[in-house]
């Protein structure tokens, strides 16, 4: 007879009943872990827009387990102020988050991506190892093993969507950038008291072209009419810092109609000496794709994060 039925055998009736317990308490415990360990993720808008740009994007990802979603509003969106307040606005959020042992992923639209990019200076040892996934995230804090030697959280990246950032040499060479006056759009609006406004040529450049061109006629006015101006101050300011050239893991998202920072624009930040992107492209994207196309903006959180949904 074999042995091991033998010893079965001799065992307990009572413990068949405690078999199957505590192996759907162990499973039901590390799934509460998978589900409670998504990380943190914080979305800033671009210049002349409000947070509520997201509000499609945060839905899609509460549903999809991302409860811990936050839009920042920029103070730099209808008050004048310099760069330092919108930086601060996300980086006391981010290290709030990392202090509390969550691991962040960060993204910006346009003007928003310059300011995640400062966000994250002097933060590099935050930055997620390769090898980083939200599985073997949970398990190493399940199991107290791993790459994480302390509880801290981890920076899993930057993903920009159609970014409007700082040359390298911005910040290599900050006595070679230009100012936005030579650099800006044509429909960029220059007031005497420190504003920018969008509506310089609202005949050939309304934000229905500019920024929307992707959405419906009904859209285009609610989110035109939603519209404010930015700080000079803040979108001319000097950069200090260049997340993207190994720091940190660095996503850069092209809209093929933007009409704002089109393509070729994108591809000649992407292309600089240094500069090292995952580069992604959303096929008749315009420069705002979290209000044209969020489940698209949504995926590419995702895959940033390290999870793409099957087919």
């Amino acid at each position: 007879m074999n042995l091991l039925f033998v010893l079965v055998m001799l065992l307990p009736s009572d413990i068949f009943l405690l078999i199957p317990i505590a192996g759907f308490a162990f499973f039901g415990l590390t799934g509460a872990i998978q589900q409670n360990g998504n990380p943190a993720i914080i979305l800033v808008p671009g210049a002349f827009h409000q947070a509520s740009i997201y509000d499609k994007v945060i839905s899609i990802l509460h549903e999809d387990g991302y409860s811990d979603t936050t839009a920042v509003n920029l103070p730099s969106v209808g008050s004048v102020v310099g760069r330092e307040p919108d930086i601060e606005a996300v980086r006391s959020l981010l290290l709030q988050k990392l202090t509390q042992g969550i691991d962040v992923l960060l993204v910006g639209n346009s003007y928003g991506a310059t300011v995640i990019g400062e966000a994250v200076k002097d933060l590099k040892e935050y930055q997620a190892p390769e090898q980083y996934s939200v599985l073997s995230n949970n398990l190493d804090r399940f199991s107290g093993h791993g790459y994480r030697s302390n509880n801290r959280g981890q920076i899993l990246g930057l993903v920009f969507f159609a970014g409007y950032i700082p040359k390298i040499t911005d910040v290599t060479q900050p006595e070679t950038k230009l100012d936005i006056h030579l650099v800006s759009p044509s429909f960029f609006r220059f007031s005497d008291d420190g504003k920018v406004f969008w509506d310089n040529d609202l005949e050939q450049y309304p934000p229905a072209v500019t920024f929307y061109n992707d959405l419906s006629s009904s859209e285009q006015k609610e989110w035109s009419q939603k519209l404010n101006f930015s700080s000079f101050d803040a979108l001319n300011a000097y950069p200090t810092y260049i997340p993207y050239t190994g720091d940190f893991k660095c996503t850069y998202v092209i809209g093929e109609k933007d009409f704002s920072v089109p393509p070729s624009l994108a591809e000649s930040l992407i292309g600089q000496e240094g500069a090292i992107f995952t580069v992604q492209r959303l096929a008749d994207a315009d420069h705002v794709p979290m209000l044209s196309r969020p489940d698209e903006v949504v995926e590419e959180i995702q895959r940033a994060i390290g999870y793409t949904k099957k087919e």
